[in-house]
């Protein structure tokens, strides 16, 4: 059970800008269908404070400039306990990314399904780009279209557990070292002994993937409770690479969302693209 205070309001969606003040004609489609569809739920626009933007629609939310302007920078972002203490009023946040769409007004249904963390499948699939990769490969969380338990992630990123016990990672780092590495592993090993060096920061600085990739594999190790859905509600939810093959195996039903729609075969998203007087 989660030990953060209990929210006052429902959802809030959330998208992240970059440095540009403006939009590409893909981006200004992806806006298109969160409006049209979404236009009911409080909106932020994550930004950097540097930025001179106007979204009349949005609540401007800025942080710090450092945070934007490259995929390893918005990661950081979303690893920080102060972006989440930020929508703390509220129990879900949807993460809408400007090359997601949706397509349907299905938000209150996936909070309603009790999961803390939910989005496109890396299903597994020749074609897809994940194929072989173990910490994505037939996983769940992409986070560029996500639902997140806001209270959960800060659980989380709060929590006071051991990333790994010592022993286990000096067993990890000796092999065939040189006598340098093996003398890098011991300090480390020393200081694996401190609460205040072994824990969820430490991971984070050494995690060898994207942000999303730790909360699908790493979170429930430090909050035994966290949820993250199954690859059939995921599908349901959205699909991201190889969208054909996952309408299939969604009984050809179209999800709440979808990221990546530009990148990963327009021609099917196509057909369901608003027109431009929809908004």
């Amino acid at each position: 059970m989660s030990t953060n205070p209990k929210p006052s309001k429902r959802v809030a969606i959330m998208v992240p800008l970059s440095n540009r003040g403006t939009f590409t004609a893909d981006e200004e489609i992806s806006l298109r269908h969160l409006r049209y569809y979404l236009g009911a739920y409080d909106r932020f626009a994550v930004v950097p404070q540097s930025l001179k933007i106007e979204l009349p629609d949005f609540a401007l939310l800025r942080f710090e400039d450092q945070y934007f302007g490259s995929a390893a920078n918005h990661n950081r972002l979303l690893v920080s306990p102060n972006f989440y203490r930020a929508f703390a009023d509220y129990e879900f946040l949807l993460t809408y990314h400007l090359d997601a769409l949706v397509f349907s007004d299905k938000l209150q249904y996936w909070c309603d399904v009790g999961y803390d963390f939910i989005g496109p499948p890396w299903v597994s699939h020749a074609d897809a780009p994940y194929r072989g990769k173990p910490l994505y490969e037939g996983k769940v969380g992409n986070g560029g279209f996500s639902l997140k338990r806001v209270a959960a992630f800060l659980d989380v990123l709060e929590a006071r557990v051991p990333a790994i016990i010592p022993g286990e990672f000096l067993r990890q780092q000796w092999g065939s070292k040189d006598w340098r590495r093996r003398l890098k592993a011991l300090r480390e090993y020393a200081l694996l002994h401190s609460a205040e060096y072994n824990n969820v920061r430490w991971e984070l600085r050494r995690f060898r993937g994207n942000e999303d990739a730790f909360w699908a594999n790493r979170a429930a190790h430090y909050y035994p409770g966290f949820r993250v859905a199954p690859v059939e509600d995921a599908l349901r939810f959205a699909f991201e690479c190889v969208p054909s093959y996952c309408f299939e195996l969604s009984n050809r039903q179209l999800p709440f969302g979808c990221h990546a729609w530009q990148k990963y075969d327009r021609k099917f998203w196509e057909p369901y693209l608003l027109a431009p007087d929809r908004s």
